[in-house]
């Protein structure tokens, strides 16, 4: 299109009337830059979409290995977690006239319902709704002073709706809620903070597969468990 425009401003004179040999050199010369400008720039574009084809595919291609490394880490993640846990030497279960109100016998373990403890999707506790809480405290420094305890926390299949997000934050809201009471055991109860270990499972253990996606599975995977480990005493 250039070149084009070039040419009809060159040919107007000649039409207008006679040049003289001079001008007529004179507008060959700049016929001949102007085409081989013209050529320079379509040279220059084409490298440019070259270079510009070549990083995206390149960057697609890295996109493309990183999803697949994530993607593979949290498969690993998963069957690690879904890996029975070993019994701990000198572990032992809760028994069941352990159990605080509204508290379930969960493989030896104590099991509270999340929803005891914490407000939908969120992992501070609730204020003066602890009850529960403070009696599994009381069997910690009481009746199990002597163990190592490990807190678990468990959540539904249900992303964030803000975000649509999934693993990432499954897993994050079972080990904020999970730290959230190994605080407030510690600092309410004067429970030693080295006989804590805080685990997060989010969604990889529910208590049954088949129903984790009814709203009743749901609510029953959305707890937190203690589980008394090696005798420290």
């Amino acid at each position: 299109m250039l070149f084009r425009t070039v040419v009809g401003v060159l040919v107007v004179p000649f039409l207008c009337g006679c040049v003289s040999y001079e001008e007529y050199r004179s507008l060959q010369d700049d016929l001949s830059r102007s085409k081989r400008n013209t050529n320079d720039i379509i040279t220059q574009y084409q490298r440019d979409l070259l270079h510009r084809r070549k990083s995206q595919k390149e960057n697609s291609s890295r996109n493309e290995a990183l999803r697949g490394e994530v993607a593979d880490l949290k498969n690993q993640l998963l069957l690690d977690n879904k890996k029975e846990e070993p019994e701990a030497p000198g572990g032992i279960n809760f028994e069941k006239e352990d159990l605080p109100t509204g508290a379930k016998i969960e493989s030896g373990g104590l099991s509270l319902g999340s929803s005891l403890l914490f407000q939908p999707g969120q992992a501070s506790l609730k204020k003066h709704q602890l009850a529960s809480l403070d009696q599994v405290g009381d069997l910690l420094k009481g009746k199990y002073a002597s163990y190592e305890v490990l807190i678990e926390g468990h959540t539904d299949n249900q992303p964030l709706r803000s975000t649509r997000q999934l693993f990432e934050y499954n897993i994050a809201l079972g080990t904020a809620r999970a730290s959230n009471v190994f605080k407030y055991l510690s600092k309410r109860h004067s429970i030693p903070e080295k006989r804590f270990q805080v685990m997060s499972y989010g969604m990889s253990r529910p208590l049954n597969e088949q129903s984790a996606s009814t709203e009743q599975g749901r609510r029953e995977n959305r707890r937190v468990v203690f589980r008394l480990k090696r005798r420290i005493h």
